[in-house]
């Protein structure tokens, strides 16, 4: 694997890891703070197109943009995965 790949591979799973931390801040009574500002602004960018989609066909109270974005990202590292080998 190339080290093209290998980066590729590695920024998909570091990004997922990011959205999963988020939303477990977003359970915290204090919301964050500065820390979940930065981390919503690394993955805003991924998460709001997503969202943006669901809300057209979805209005209900939980939003699982950040479930769909970390599904998006598993099938992008295994694409990158297979590309690269």
């Amino acid at each position: 694997m190339s080290t093209i790949g290998i980066a590729i591979y590695y920024l998909f799973d570091i990004l997922s890891w990011i959205i999963v931390i988020k939303s477990f801040m977003t359970w915290l009574p204090s919301g964050g703070g500065k820390f979940y500002d930065v981390l919503s602004t690394i993955t805003e960018p991924i998460e709001s197109p997503i969202r943006s989609v669901m809300y057209r066909y979805t209005n209900g109270p939980v939003d699982f943009s950040p479930m769909i974005a970390i599904l998006a990202l598993m099938l992008l590292k295994n694409i990158a995965l297979r590309l690269f080998i």
